[in-house]
């Protein structure tokens, strides 16, 4: 089997956020949501799908797919996947060995993964060694609304729809309040920063959240890889810290783990290096004792590959669902809706479902 062709679809698709007021930070400034897709083809008939990180560099990614990647791909055989992988991130080195690079590999990995289920007439998870039963807990990922009111808004609706676990991105107190009000104490909240503050100001704002009983702050420091500074505020303060969404291939999350900088590693398929490097974070995760908590608030392929991924960790952890309303769904709606607070994987070869070729042509953005 050969890789004979390679498609890629940047895509647009707007979505709601639930309510009316916009937040007034530059907390993904957009009413869309980019998309990166990529279509492999084979000369046995077989298509895999995969997706990259593409929020505001979508057109970066496909370029580097396009002009850095492709040349070295066709004619490879698939099942050679994770060869393919060491060789792309080898010969691309030179461009760097985070974002934009790593986020193409990582597209092409996880379509590869999908060529390579379809293949065996196995969905993902069998592949990776799980027999897809276990129970994959969701939580509600909400935006960042800046709005007190609209935080216990949308904490209120989530709960109506199931969840059980919220996570907001706010970094203001009386946000965090509003969201501990709105749900009462036996609702888990996380807080997702997105890396605003030095060690001193983490710590400062930290201490005074402890009433609100968190079950992590995600990202309190800027830069997101001083692992140090990390290590030092997380002995320091009682509420456990995540990390790893800003992070690429399993060397930094080694390096992560070794500063004993997080209690929960964040490790996105579509950024890392795709299902390949992911397989590496998870094992290196569990030499350390550190629990995975997947890092994925997508849509599209990387969704898929992430509830694979999460059905072959000895304990999948919790599941992110972006809490957004689309004008139109790469997949059937419903794969995005919890069932008893829980996702259920798709049991179909390969990544379990392709996506809508129609949503494609209907959101396609013409160069």
């Amino acid at each position: 089997m050969k890789v004979t062709g390679i498609e890629v679809y940047e895509l647009q698709i707007p979505f709601s956020r639930g309510v009316k007021k916009k937040a007034t930070s530059n907390f993904l400034k957009a009413d869309a949501l980019d998309f990166c897709l990529i279509k492999i083809e084979t000369d046995v008939g077989i298509v895999g799908w995969g997706d990259a990180f593409a929020f505001h560099c979508r057109r970066s990614v496909a370029e580097a797919i396009n002009h850095m990647i492709k040349p070295h791909l066709i004619g490879k055989n698939p099942m050679d996947v994770q060869q393919i992988n060491f060789e792309l991130q080898k010969t691309l080195h030179l461009f760097g060995r985070y974002g934009i690079t790593m986020f193409a590999i990582s597209a092409v990995d996880i379509a590869l993964w999908d060529i390579v289920s379809k293949f065996s007439k196995l969905p993902l998870y069998n592949i990776l060694g799980s027999s897809g039963n276990k129970k994959m807990p969701a939580y509600a990922s909400l935006w960042r609304y800046e709005d007190a009111e609209s935080v216990q808004d949308r904490c209120k609706h989530a709960i109506s729809l199931g969840y059980k676990y919220i996570k907001l991105h706010e970094i203001f107190t009386s946000e965090v309040e509003a969201a501990r009000e709105a749900v009462g104490d036996d609702i888990p909240i996380m807080v997702d920063t997105n890396c605003p503050w030095t060690k001193d100001k983490a710590k400062k704002m930290l201490n005074e959240w402890e009433d609100y009983n968190l079950y992590w702050v995600e990202e309190p420091i800027n830069p997101p890889e001083d692992f140090n500074s990390l290590s030092d505020l997380r002995t320091e303060v009682l509420c456990p810290i995540a990390a790893g969404e800003n992070a690429c291939t399993s060397f930094e999350f080694k390096k992560m783990f070794e500063a004993e900088a997080v209690d929960y590693a964040q490790p996105s398929v579509t950024k890392v290096g795709g299902i390949t490097e992911f397989k590496k974070i998870i094992s290196i995760a569990e030499s350390y004792g550190v629990q995975v908590m997947p890092h994925s608030p997508y849509f599209g392929p990387g969704f898929l590959a992430t509830l694979h991924l999460a059905q072959s960790m000895p304990n999948p952890g919790l599941l992110e669902r972006f809490f957004l309303d689309f004008e139109a769904y790469l997949y059937p709606e419903d794969l995005f809706k919890p069932k008893d607070g829980c996702f259920i994987v798709p049991d179909k070869p390969g990544l379990g479902i392709d996506p809508d070729k129609n949503v494609i042509k209907d959101y396609l953005i013409k160069s």
